[in-house]
């Protein structure tokens, strides 16, 4: 495609310096894929600036650039004179677009999830659902890109930059993919990843205190969850909401002004009514009311928030179209690895693995398994470094609350000292608080000491990790696998 007819089509506001027209065969944000025939996109984030890294491609001649129009940097020198230079002052979004123009798709159907937790989960089952339905379908999110059931590539945000994306719905547009889900994460929505992608179908899951080093408040927080709903949506698009969320009337009162299609669940909700949610021996037994019918049905869960993701997977496949007999396909559905996996359950002694990186998600977590263990109950977890670091606190706090023992350990500690990030964990903490911590830095340890503790009956999380096989040290990723220690562990007990 032209570099000229890719402009054309731009909306987003640009200035052109030094045209050259030529045949362009890729766009990248990073300078070492950038080759002759590229458009290199020079965008300044939070640590590293694109800006550095211009002088790389210097050596090709056929280079266009996008730069911002609050760059300071300097490009007047006669070597730039070979290079077509794109200022903007909203260099995302237009790096999003030309990404989008460059890298067409014809996917019919795009559905996006948003809330702090359960995204990953509800993507996993809407893929199942898929294939129950014989659908040709792909997801974007933590644990990858992944279409009918391979993973295609590991990617290293929950929601990928757009020159990604772009260029995965063009490749999957291609080999007949037919419909798509994305987690849409906050600052992927803040920072116009998904530019300028609009969803046919959109999800709210629950909000909560999380990623207060980037947003700084709550409020801005909400507010980058809420752009999916008034930025991604088509003029029917359907928004699927969780009425139990403590933010949901912020989130419905969008999509009211928007005129969105709510489809709502939950105790509070209209389109799937939950009555009542009972603990049975095999997991819980839930009175719905769909269409002015009420029914029962059970599922072999261990907490009450999986029950609610499935729901919400349900309703985004099924949307308007949801039929009674349709929800016998819950029971069904599989969760994901890392997501309260029980990884042993024998002689009496149940191990879980999670993700939980949150006060609530910990909460949940482990208010769930106290419900079920009639022993004790043990947690081993950590806070990741270069994070918020007013939740470290709130989330040992959390786990004091339902555990018997918290063995405090490291999670990414990345580069900031991981005696520090476990001292902030227990900073403030009483008498009592502190006999039911132990700290152990070598996660390896943590996890060995806390299969040590366990007797019959006992239950210990793992959490923090998930899916993840790796420790972030500084800037390297050291491979690590909770799963596989712990079993090491566990068969050696």
């Amino acid at each position: 495609m032209q570099l000229s007819e890719i402009i054309k089509k731009c909306k987003t506001p640009l200035k052109i310096e030094n045209f050259t027209e030529m045949n362009v065969k890729g766009i990248s944000m990073m300078s070492k894929e950038v080759k002759k025939n590229h458009i290199f996109s020079a965008i300044k984030g939070s640590k590293n600036n694109g800006e550095d890294y211009i002088k790389d491609i210097l050596k090709f001649k056929k280079i266009a650039l996008i730069i911002s129009l609050r760059s300071k940097i300097k490009l007047h020198s006669k070597i730039f004179n070979f290079i077509t230079i794109i200022r903007t002052g909203e260099i995302r979004k237009l790096t999003a677009e030309i990404a989008s123009i460059f890298y067409p798709n014809s996917i019919k159907q795009k559905i996006a999830v948003t809330g702090t937790n359960g995204k990953t989960s509800v993507v996993h089952y809407t893929r199942q659902l898929w294939k129950f339905q014989k659908i040709d379908g792909a997801s974007f999110g933590t644990l990858g890109l992944i279409h009918n059931g391979k993973v295609l590539k590991k990617l290293n945000l929950t929601t990928p930059e757009p020159t990604t994306n772009h260029k995965h719905l063009n490749k999957l547009s291609r080999i007949g993919c037919q419909k798509i889900i994305f987690e849409a994460s906050s600052i992927g929505l803040n920072q116009d990843r998904l530019y300028p992608l609009k969803f046919d179908v959109l999800a709210f899951t629950n909000l909560s205190r999380d990623h207060l080093d980037y947003h700084k408040t709550i409020k801005n927080y909400k507010m980058s969850k809420a752009l999916l709903f008034t930025n991604y949506a088509k003029k029917n698009s359907s928004a699927i909401i969780n009425t139990d969320s403590k933010h949901s009337e912020f989130f419905l009162r969008i999509c009211k002004k928007k005129k969105l299609k709510i489809l709502d669940f939950g105790k509070r909700a209209k389109f799937l009514k939950i009555n009542s949610i009972k603990k049975n021996p095999t997991g819980f037994t839930v009175i719905m009311e769909f269409k002015k019918t009420k029914f029962s049905l059970d599922f072999e869960c261990t907490s009450i928030f999986e029950i609610y993701n499935k729901i919400c997977s349900l309703i985004l496949v099924f949307e308007n179209n949801l039929k009674i007999k349709n929800l016998e396909l819950l029971k069904k559905l599989k969760n994901p690895i890392g997501r309260l996996e029980r990884i042993y359950d024998k002689k009496k002694i149940k191990v879980f693995v999670d993700y939980a990186h949150t006060p609530s998600a910990l909460n949940n977590v482990l208010s769930s398994l106290k419900k079920i263990t009639k022993g004790k109950l043990f947690c081993v977890f950590g806070c990741g470094g270069d994070r918020d670091k007013a939740k470290r606190n709130l989330m040992t706090r959390e786990a004091i609350k339902f555990s018997d023992k918290v063995i405090i350990t490291d999670d990414n500690p990345r580069f900031e000292d991981p005696l520090k990030i476990r001292n902030e964990m227990l900073k403030n903490l009483n008498k009592n608080q502190l006999y039911k911590t132990k700290q152990i830095g070598d996660r390896e340890k943590a996890i060995q000491f806390s299969i040590g503790l366990l007797k019959k009956n006992d239950t210990l999380l793992i959490a923090g990790k998930g899916h993840e096989t790796f420790q972030i040290v500084k800037d390297a990723k050291i491979h690590f696998n909770d799963k596989k220690i712990a079993l090491k562990f566990l068969e050696e007990k």
